[in-house]
């Protein structure tokens, strides 16, 4: 898994300080420090700086840290804690002819990561925008908040791996049984081992080769990164759910139509597949194409 890497220290130590205006006055704004949900809290920290970062390179605004206002306005490292939304802290800053004031924050829910900003107006005390961003994992944490803060400003979204790459949050949910979640888009993702099946097989028999092929050419969702499973990935899945009607034993939002999915190794002519009637894991010639299927996966990591 991806870490926000320290190396971002590098990117928005330009951020730390105050923007300077050349030659003429910047609207003020001040960025309070970034809360942590489910996430290491230094990546709340050193996000805050990106996002600093962020904003000053739009040379629109002098950006103010949190810790910057705290010694403008002499409060207390206690008072500053108690954040910055009420009519009261807003229109102090005001009076420090500080104009927006972004504050938010970054956590997990399961295994999504989110950025949530909020925008007020100082001079009026009032939240003026507020925007979200999801991404799949802890190295997305960083494009989340370059794009959240454009959002949040009403800047143009500069392309980014997030804009790229769709997740399953963009596509219609149509079904949960605990552990995998269903989407409409043909995806199923497994909230256990944060794999991705495709949410059927091919549908009729096939040897290893074109399985291979299959999944290579799958395009499930959007996503481009397909693969043959593993014989322990199948294994996942065996005893996922209840037998359904085919005597097969997995999560019904996964529709096999026969036993035996080809797996990814091979050893010379053979190749591993895994039969979902018993759980038994198997090698066969990679010609073979009686009652073998494929379903393709990804990591969703």
């Amino acid at each position: 898994m991806k870490k926000v890497s320290l190396l971002v220290f590098l990117i928005c130590i330009s951020g730390i300080l105050p923007s300077v205006s050349s030659g003429k006055d910047l609207p003020k704004i001040a960025v309070w420090d970034l809360s942590a949900g489910d996430i290491n809290p230094s990546y709340a920290q050193d996000l805050t700086s990106i996002l600093v970062s962020e904003i000053s390179k739009l040379k629109k605004y002098e950006v103010y840290s949190q810790e910057n206002v705290r010694v403008l306005a002499g409060w207390t490292a206690e008072r500053m804690q108690l954040g910055c939304t009420d009519t009261k802290c807003l229109t102090a800053l005001g009076q420090m002819d500080i104009a927006k004031l972004i504050s938010g924050r970054v956590g997990k829910i399961g295994n999504r990561y989110s950025v949530s900003l909020n925008l007020f107006d100082t001079q009026n005390a009032k939240a003026e925008n507020a925007v979200s961003e999801f991404g799949a994992s802890e190295g997305e944490l960083i494009d989340l908040v370059q794009v959240a803060v454009r959002k949040l400003l009403g800047e143009e979204v500069v392309s980014s791996k997030i804009e790229q790459r769709p997740s399953p949050s963009t596509a219609s949910e149509i079904g949960r049984d605990g552990r995998f979640i269903a989407y409409i888009n043909g995806i199923v993702s497994d909230t256990r081992s944060n794999l991705m099946w495709a949410a059927k097989d091919n549908g009729s028999n096939i040897n290893w080769a074109n399985a291979k092929s299959y999944c290579e050419n799958y395009r499930g969702g959007g996503y481009s990164d397909w693969r043959l499973p593993t014989q322990d990935e199948l294994a996942g899945l065996y005893g996922s759910g209840e037998t359904g009607k085919n005597g097969y034993k997995l999560t019904n939002l996964i529709e096999l139509t026969s036993c035996c999915p080809w797996a990814s190794e091979t050893r010379g002519s053979e190749a591993a597949f895994f039969g979902f009637i018993d759980g038994g894991r198997y090698w066969s010639l990679k010609s073979i194409d009686s009652v073998t299927r494929v379903l393709p996966v990804r990591s969703g990591k």
